[in-house]
Parts: structure tokens; C-alpha cells; sequence
């Protein structure tokens, strides 16, 4: 059985976006290594992405894979909008916290975007891992990472690495 795991980047005030979903504030940043998150990145399987997350990677990267360290890995888009699927993407309207437990069963999922793919399965107590990249940024407003929860979930605090400008903070469920 494989972990459930959120791996991506927030600004320094916790956010994943500005308000019209862009990440020049992310991309842009200078003094990145090359390999950033290839041992974790290459042990996925899965990945689980909103659609809007994927609208952006398509239109900023559309020749490049998801993963770069594992470029088999398959991808899942939840939207409500149905479209074929293509190579290495299908396209579901199913519930994340369903998929996440049929793909978890696979390898390790990765979770990609947002709160409205994160918060959910937070709230389910089904992420094992949160590898939290923080940039030195503060955008004021934008798209939250983490949704509202009703209850607090408690994670233990494994390691802190410096990738550049970015501080990564690694997170397991306790």
C-alpha cells in the first residue's frame, strides 16, 4: 500500500496562487536545483490534480510532463466536465477521497494543486505526507492552500531542507 502525499509550493503568507491562478511568483524564482524533489517525485505513481491546476501546466509546459522524475507516471484530473483522455491523463468526476484510496493501492499518490483536492483528504485523514516548499513571497491575497477543516489534524515536523530561496518543510501524519 502506497502513501498519500502533497508535494508542492506555497507563498509565505500560505498561498498556492494569486487570485487568477498564476505562479510567476514561483516559476520565476532564481538559484533552484536542478534535481528539486527527485527522490520523492520519483517514487510516485499517481497523481490527483484539479482541473484548473492541469489548464495551467498544459498551457505553460504543454510539451513536458507532469513529473519529470517519473514521466510514466499516470495522472487523474477530477473535473465535471467530461473529456477524453490522453496520454498518461484520465479525466474523472469521481470523489477524491475515493480515487485516493483506489490508487493508493497502486504506489504513492501524489497530490497535486489545491485545497479543493487537498482539504478534502485531509479532512479524511488520508494524507500521510506534506512536503511543503515555502518561497520567499508574500502575494497579501490569492488562493489558499488549505481549506477550512471542522477539527484540527495533527502532523509531526520530520526534516527542513533548503532548496535556494525555498525552505521545505516535511510533514507526516501522527
Amino acid at each position: 500500500m502506497g502513501k498519500i502525499i502533497f508535494y508542492g509550493a506555497t507563498s509565505l503568507d500560505g498561498y498556492l496562487a494569486t487570485i487568477d491562478d498564476r505562479i510567476e511568483w514561483l516559476t520565476g524564482l532564481t538559484g533552484l536545483p536542478e534535481n528539486i524533489g527527485a527522490d520523492i517525485l520519483g517514487s510516485m505513481s499517481t497523481a490527483i490534480l484539479g482541473r484548473t491546476t492541469y489548464d495551467y501546466l498544459q498551457a505553460a509546459a504543454p510539451d513536458m510532463p507532469l513529473n519529470p522524475f517519473n514521466s510514466e507516471m499516470a495522472s487523474y484530473v477530477l473535473t465535471h466536465r467530461p473529456l477524453p483522455d490522453g496520454a498518461g491523463v484520465a479525466f474523472r468526476e469521481d470523489n477524491v477521497i475515493d480515487l485516493a484510496k483506489e490508487l493508493q493501492t497502486q504506489g504513492n499518490v501524489w497530490i497535486v494543486g489545491g485545497s479543493a483536492i487537498l482539504t478534502p483528504l485531509l479532512a479524511a485523514d488520508l494524507v500521510d505526507d506534506l512536503y511543503l516548499q515555502i518561497a520567499p513571497t508574500l502575494l497579501g491575497r490569492g488562493k489558499r492552500l488549505f481549506g477550512n477543516l471542522t477539527s484540527a489534524h495533527q502532523f509531526e515536523l520530520r526534516a527542513t531542507h533548503q532548496y535556494g530561496p525555498l525552505a521545505e518543510l516535511v510533514f507526516s501524519r501522527r
